[in-house]
């Protein structure tokens, strides 16, 4: 006998993830499980728990376990055919196929308008029930229904249908009696309950779960000894299935899917790509500096033996297609290959930057690589919709992702499926910022226990699908001979793979990652408006550029990609180095984990810390970075050089690290990493410092290719802020990209001396534009409450026609709401025309002047800057700051003064950057970049002051902060009380 594994990806059922199943049906006493989701999205975690107890003793170094290994996984889905409600198990690859095709037909019957071609007439429900596979009716008229089209069926039994199995089987039907594992105890019956409430929208008073609360599942003997399972018939039956589906298994990881570009079916890739790639290098904007042949002879050689010229070709074509105007900036482990920068699809010369291949590809790796592509975000999803219309919808999807059940979703959804009120669940999600296992001050005894408790058992669960933000798969054929699909939620015209990353990379589909840069566009806008102002070669001269070092080495980096962070920027300051090299350490080295790393880097850089070795390895691998690991290429080597690991095994736990299970599975390649270390005669303390920096790269870090690709798109945005900065940031702020609100980089553009002018309806375009080197005008894109459509309109008018003589000719010409002219002439574009300024004036002199009683506004500065506020996000003459000073009172310091250590201040800030952090005992803190009229402050709020405040500090408050001006190397801290 085998069980059907119900997991948490049926969605409003299912009360098991994938380890907790997989350990159930073991503890149950069966060796063959088939996953019974409606659909295949579960079956990469399936397989994951499967292997995870032998991969956990190999990592203890022993010995597979005979139990373990006699446990098998198979295939299985559910569907619905003509209302009955079936399933199949495939029995060949090409019933995989077929059940695939079938799933993705089915999930398309709600967006017939996206369904691809080759799954047959929706009119019709085709395709039927896959062939190749066995096929189970959950009830006896579904199996009637089969059988009357000619299909071998079973019908699948259980005790509480036991008259209609007796019925089955006195017709000469076939039964089958796997036991579905749905449930153990009541409480797992109670969580099916809650989650059914979930997923329809109901209260779990009202909901009608699917399951009878005596579906629990039992022991395999005690299922095997009750009638139909143990009639001898049934069993036969049952046998003979297990006996064909053991027959096949699914391919996993045994090759990778690639698609062929068009055109290219016939051709001799390899060859197609040599010539290609030499003809790329000798283009003079692709320079070389090191030995590119025999580089590019060992990249081909490998490139060949793994059949990868597929892919970069694939890549090619697809750009010679969408075209995108801003160009690309090919990143991730990628940009480490001189092919790809060849074919111009990287930025950096692999080899001049000392960038390692075996970083992107290596003999002996397993699971496919990938590329990822940057485009501009107003580019990207042409480039996307690119791939669908010139590859097919049949073989092109998007990656999806699985997002699961975290604290503040458990907490709302478990509270509404309890009919709590709305001011509740709001009260419910202020207080559990930043919860982990409880709500700070909750009494033992409170309402609110039981749903800590019930969203303590909800998190981690599978919760709903989304989008990967660009990872696509390009299927040589139709993509169902390997994955199901269906249409995406809440994006328009795309279909998403069932299977996340883990998945796709698992199966062998090789994905290329198309991600959207605004900073790429801020680039081309800003570079459209210079024109011959910059640089023939440009990339090159941006790093060579002395006032673009010095700003970077100044930490003067408000709106330069990538390297604007608060961390980032103190870092700068820090070391005071604005050379590449240093740039591309630094950005891989800000990450969550790494800050007491970071201060011994910055001391040994300064010299303050002598670095000594402590192992020739350290000296050999790491002495660019003065013995600290940056990359995650460093990872891999210590790992290879000091624990004696082979690339394979390294490359396992890079990638655990960056998984949200990291902490479960850490322990055991920590204690393999030890053995090994000792094994080869390394000191106990090289080994506790050599661990203690890997375990920095928890939660995301960064390969050096990566850093490098993105430095060089820093450079080329710092050598804009440093040489034209009125273009800059206004570029920075129309793409609405970086760090901070738009009033920051407002803030940071008059530190550079720039003159801040209102929206006007004569001077103003769409966009935000420099006006001359010296001036930023605000975009009309930036006035909250005008329709978008009719300030189009205006500004077409105003390109054809001129300028407005006045508000009456711009009324007369341009047909306007009355909400559009509100919001347009209380933001100040009417301002030209307003008498003495007064807005209000102006809008009721063409209905016979003000009426008695209403107050003329703005006429002071203070009142255009609540109405600047209101209508533009951002004030004009006024700071937010001293504008709280002026209306509340209180703070008269200023942040200039946190400059001088030892200072109690309190002062009036707007909040224009923040960071909530858990220290290493798991206390919450918070960073914060505070703004006013004299500048910019970091602050930080210590444990106890973070618990002190009612709520954390949010970009866009304007607040009275009090605390103690300090000096922490160098820099002034706002220590917050």
């Amino acid at each position: 006998m085998f069980a059907l594994g119900i997991s948490d990806f049926s969605v409003g059922e299912g009360v098991y993830p994938a380890s907790l199943l997989v350990r159930l049906a073991r503890s149950l006493g069966y060796r063959d499980l088939v996953a019974w989701d409606p659909g295949l999205h579960g079956w990469a975690r399936l397989r994951e728990a499967q292997e995870a107890p032998q991969e956990a003793r190999r990592l203890l170094g022993q010995p597979p376990d005979p139990e373990l290994e006699a446990f098998r996984l198979h295939v299985g889905a559910r569907f619905t055919w003509r209302g009955h409600a079936l399933g199949a198990l495939p029995v060949s690859h090409g019933g995989y196929a077929a059940l695939n095709r079938r799933l993705t037909a089915q999930a398309f019957e709600a967006a017939p308008e996206l369904r691809p071609p080759g799954l047959g007439d929706p009119a019709l429900g085709d395709p039927g029930p896959p062939e190749g596979c066995l096929l189970l009716a959950e009830t006896r008229a579904g199996l009637e229904a089969l059988c009357r089209e000619g299909f071998e069926a079973a019908l699948l039994a259980h005790p509480r249908r036991a008259s209609e199995a007796r019925e089955a089987l006195a017709a000469g039907l076939r039964v089958v009696a796997p036991q579905a594992l749905r449930f153990r105890t009541a409480e797992g019956f109670e969580l099916h309950r809650l989650k059914r409430a979930i997923a329809t929208q109901d209260t779990v008073p009202r909901v009608e779960p699917l399951w009878d609360p005596r579906d629990g599942a039992v022991a395999r003997s005690d299922w095997e000894a009750r009638f139909p399972a143990c009639d001898p018939r049934v069993q036969r039956a049952t046998a003979e299935m297990l006996e064909r589906v053991r027959g096949w298994r699914l391919p996993w990881g045994e090759r990778w899917v690639i698609g062929r570009p068009l055109g290219l079916e016939a051709a001799d890739l390899d060859a197609l790509l040599e010539a290609r790639v030499r003809e790329g290098l000798r283009r003079p904007d692709r320079p070389v500096a090191g030995d590119a042949e025999a580089r590019l002879r060992q990249e081909l050689a490998l490139i060949r033996e793994k059949q990868f010229a597929s892919y970069f070709l694939l890549i090619q074509d697809l750009l010679a297609a969408a075209q995108p105007e801003a160009g690309i900036c090919g990143r991730g482990s990628g940009a480490a290959s001189l092919v790809a920068y060849a074919l111009g699809l990287t930025n950096v010369d692999p080899v001049g930057t000392g960038l390692l291949f075996e970083r992107f590809l290596t003999p002996q790796r397993t699971d496919p690589p990938d590329m990822d592509l940057d485009f501009a975000w107003d580019e990207r999803d042409r480039v996307i919709a690119k791939a669908f219309e010139r590859y097919g919808r049949d073989r092109v999807a998007m990656v999806a992702n699985h997002a699961f059940f975290k604290t503040r979703g458990a907490l709302r959804a478990v509270a509404q499926a309890h009919g709590r009120p709305e001011a509740e669940l709001k009260q419910l999600s202020d207080r559990s910022r930043g919860w982990e296992g409880g709500l700070a001050g909750l009494p033992e005894v409170h309402p609110w226990r039981p749903l800590l408790a019930w969203a303590a058992r909800l998190k981690g669960h599978f919760h709903q699908l989304s989008v990967h933000p660009g990872g696509i798969v390009i299927a040589p054929g139709p993509l169902w001979e390997h994955a199901p699909f269906q249409p995406a939620p809440a994006k328009e015209g795309v279909a998403i793979t069932q299977w996340d990353k883990e998945g796709v990379e698992g199966y062998g589909l090789v994905k290329l990652d198309l991600l959207g840069n605004r900073s790429l566009a801020v680039i081309r806008d800003a570079c459209a408006v210079l024109g011959s102002r910059v640089p023939p070669d440009f990339a090159a001269a941006a790093r060579k550029d002395a006032p673009t070092q010095h700003l970077l080495a100044q930490g003067d980096s408000m709106g330069v990609f990538y390297v604007e962070s608060p961390a980032m920027r103190q870092l700068q300051q820090r070391v005071h180095r604005g050379d590449f090299e240093t740039l591309v350490i630094h950005s891989s080295l800000i990450r969550p984990a790494a800050w007491r790393w970071v201060n011994r880097y910055v001391a040994r850089v300064r010299g303050e810390e002598a670095w000594a070795p402590p192992d020739p390895v350290f000296e050999d691998l790491l002495s660019e970075s003065f013995g600290v690991l940056i990359y995650q290429e460093d990872v891999l080597k210590v790992c290879v050089a000091l624990a004696g690991w082979s690339y394979d095994e390294a490359e396992r736990l890079r990638k655990l690290l960056g998984k949200a299970d990291c902490n479960e599975k850490l322990p055991l390649f920590e204690a393999r990493f030890r053995s090994g270390a000792a094994a080869k005669g390394v000191r106990p303390e090289v080994v506790d410092e050599a661990w203690d920096m890997i375990r920095t790269f928890q939660g995301y870090s960064f390969c050096k290719p990566h850093s490098a690709s993105y430095a060089q798109v820093s450079f080329q945005s710092a050598w804009l802020k440093a040489h034209h900065p009125a273009a800059f940031f206004a570029s920075v702020i129309t793409n609405q990209g970086g760090f901070y609100p738009a009033i920051a980089y407002l803030g940071d553009a008059r530190r550079h001396r720039l003159v801040v002018r209102g929206p006007d309806a004569n001077a103003s375009a769409w966009p935000f534009t420099a006006e001359g080197e010296q001036a930023v005008r605000v975009g009309l894109m930036q006035v909250q409450g005008a329709r978008a459509e009719e300030v189009q309109a205006l500004l077409e008018d105003r390109e054809r026609n001129g300028p407005f003589a006045g508000l009456d000719d711009l009324l007369a010409r341009v047909g306007l709401s009355l909400p559009t002219v509100e919001a347009l002439c209380a933001a100040g574009a009417f301002d030209r025309w307003a008498p003495d300024g007064d807005r209000t004036r102006l809008l009721w002199s063409r209905l016979g002047g003000v009426p008695p009683g209403v107050r003329p506004r703005p006429t002071d500065p203070f009142d255009r800057a609540d109405l600047e506020m209101e209508t533009l996000g951002l004030t004009l003459e006024l700071h937010p700051a001293a504008l709280a000073r002026h209306r509340r009172g209180g703070g008269t310091d200023r942040l200039a003064n946190a400059a001088q250590p030892g200072r109690r201040l309190r002062c009036w800030a707007l909040v224009v950057a923040e960071k909530v952090v858990g220290t290493r005992t798991g206390e919450a803190m918070q960073f914060v970049t505070l703004e006013d009229e004299t500048g910019l402050a970091e602050a930080v709020a210590f444990p106890d002051a973070f618990r002190r405040r009612r709520r954390p500090c949010r970009v866009g408050d304007v607040l009275n902060i009090q605390g103690r001006s300090t000096r922490q190397d160098n820099l002034a801290v706002l220590e917050l009380g």
